[in-house]
């Protein structure tokens, strides 16, 4: 959350247009409350952010305490034009894809299946069918507290972790969601102080999430750098020449500085699963056009981390002297025979960082995800005498999960 904020801020102080407000950004529990936005800015938050799940705009407020008063929201919703509800309706039944969460603390209902219900009959409109919710094109979010409701709609539709900068997803085993990615290598690389680095290393890169999440930052690319679509595109009143101007913006290569132009590190990737390997070659060639790269910026590489082809293809990215920036997702159940094994596994990794470190003269700096306490320490005891290190604990799918920092102490 903090994290979201921190990135929320910083676009607004660095806008991609002149808007009317200065918005006040509040966090809170499960969300950022943000007020006095324009609403080509919350437009822009939707298309740059990285770490967001999903942006969604307040479209109706007020009091709601029977079934009558809420039939006349819908009746508002729909009067205003705003939202395409209407065209939506006209839509076949398998074609209307519409999501509807509710979170209620109120005396006049049964359940929040009854208000989604209810909710959706007022519309005139029907809810995606069991499954199909993943890929919604219209969602809803009903906060309802006593006789109070807020309704808020999904600028994004689907949400802003489907980035469309990947040909191909199946061959992931256990995918990190691509705003989780870009929220832990954003951590990391704050504790590292934003320190260069002359090449990136992703080893067990899979289809290449942290390795694109890592371009999209250095680049400051966003989602809409992608040319996914938005549910805000079939809304009434849809500024097109405003997301014209912020998707022109946002294909522009920053520079790294007012003097000199942006000058983007090598990018080793390796995998050593075939599939995910011919994959990631598809993803890999597929970011780069869309970014608008050269495409030779990110290499990829079928070997194993452990062995020696994956030491050799890290030489040429890296010489003696280099500063290297290493992600490490690995897909620990795919090595593992018994639940100790975690503990010696993550503790291999570390020491073989170290010797890399010892035979190639690099430095390497980097994070490393790690699902359980006795495997963590097992990583950071590897890496006491050679690097410092600090621990991130975070959500994900439900399990603890540790972001673990660490950074080479002989790093100028």
């Amino acid at each position: 959350m903090d994290l979201t904020a921190s990135e929320l801020n910083e676009l607004t102080a660095k806008p991609f247009g002149k808007y009317k407000f200065a918005p006040e950004i509040k966090v809170d529990k499960g969300a950022i409350h943000a007020t006095n936005v324009d609403f080509r800015q919350a437009l822009d938050w939707t298309m740059r952010l990285r770490t967001a799940h999903d942006v969604e705009w307040l479209a109706w407020e007020g009091k709601c305490g029977s079934w009558r008063d809420l039939g006349k929201v819908c009746e508002a919703l729909t009067a205003s034009g705003f939202l395409p509800v209407q065209a939506l309706a006209q839509l076949s039944d398998d074609a209307t894809k519409v999501h509807v969460a509710v979170k209620a603390n109120t005396s006049f209902v049964v359940t929040s299946g009854t208000i989604r219900e209810k909710f959706l009959t007022g519309l005139g409109l029907k809810p995606a069918q069991p499954g199909d919710d993943t890929e919604a094109i219209f969602r809803f979010r009903l906060d309802l507290y006593r006789d109070r409701l807020r309704v808020l709609v999904s600028l994004g539709g689907d949400p802003l972790y489907k980035r469309g900068y990947k040909k191909h997803l199946a061959s992931a085993a256990a995918p990190l969601p691509e705003h989780q990615a870009a929220a832990c290598i954003r951590s990391a690389l704050s504790a590292m102080e934003n320190v260069a680095f002359d090449a990136v290393y992703v080893p067990f890169a899979g289809t290449g999430t942290l390795a694109f999440e890592w371009l999209s930052a250095h680049l400051e690319l966003g989602s809409g750098s992608f040319g996914r679509g938005y549910a805000f595109e079939s809304f009434a009143g849809f500024p097109a020449t405003t997301v014209a101007h912020i998707r022109k913006k946002m294909t522009e290569i920053p520079p790294a500085s007012a003097a000199t132009p942006a000058i983007i590190p090598p990018v080793l990737c390796v995998e050593r699963n075939a599939e995910a390997l011919a994959d990631l070659r598809d993803n890999a060639d597929h970011f780069c056009t869309l970014a608008g790269i050269d495409g030779k910026t990110i290499q990829v590489s079928g070997s194993d981390f452990f062995k020696a082809d994956s030491e050799t293809a890290l030489r040429i990215v890296a010489s003696s002297g280099r500063r290297v920036l290493m992600l490490l997702n690995p897909p620990y159940g795919q090595r593992l025979k018994t639940p100790g094994d975690a503990k010696k596994y993550f503790g291999r990794i570390a020491s073989h960082i170290v010797d890399l470190e010892v035979r190639t003269g690099a430095s390497f700096s980097g994070m490393c995800l790690i699902p359980e306490e006795p495997a963590s320490a097992a990583f950071v005891r590897a890496l006491k005498t050679t690097h410092k290190s600090t621990t991130v604990h975070f959500t994900h799918g439900g399990s603890d999960m540790r972001l673990v920092v660490f950074g080479s102490n002989s790093r100028s």
